[in-house]
């Protein structure tokens, strides 16, 4: 009784399920690097308090869909007409179905800002709507 086929064809079969289960790893590995992607966080679980330290910027949600922010600069929110002084700003959030929520400020001369949802304990800051740059990363320091 010759077993070496046996055995051969065995290996062959560990090789063939290691190596698929190492291609399916590299594609979820792989397909987490290419952007946000989509993510959905419950609306419920991001009221509270972002901040960027490095920036000072910080990005308050309450549960009401109001928000605050407070230390953020110029770079990092859109004005239009370029002629609005920023400060600190307030107005609504509106969570949306994706992965981000819209920030709109009040009052008017600050453009609407998606306020990436990556997580219940981070987000990233992207004034442009229509798909700019990232300006801050913001890790949440308190639930509301």
């Amino acid at each position: 009784m010759d077993t070496r086929g046996d055995r051969k064809a065995a290996r062959g079969t560990g090789r063939s399920g290691f190596a698929a289960a190492l291609i399916a790893l590299m594609t979820v590995a792989v397909s987490g690097c290419g952007g946000l992607g989509p993510v959905h966080v419950d609306p419920s679980d991001l009221p509270g308090v972002y901040r960027d330290d490095d920036a000072g910027a910080e990005i308050r949600l309450d549960a009401d869909g109001r928000f605050s922010a407070v230390g953020l600069s110029q770079e990092d929110v859109e004005i239009d007409g370029g002629t609005t002084s920023l400060g600190d700003f307030d107005g609504t959030w509106d969570p949306t179905p994706s992965n981000f929520v819209y920030l709109q400020p009040e009052p008017d001369g600050i453009s609407d800002i998606q306020l990436w949802t990556v997580s219940s304990k981070k987000v990233y800051l992207q004034p442009d709507v229509d798909g700019g740059p990232i300006t801050l990363t913001l890790a949440k320091v308190k639930d509301s």
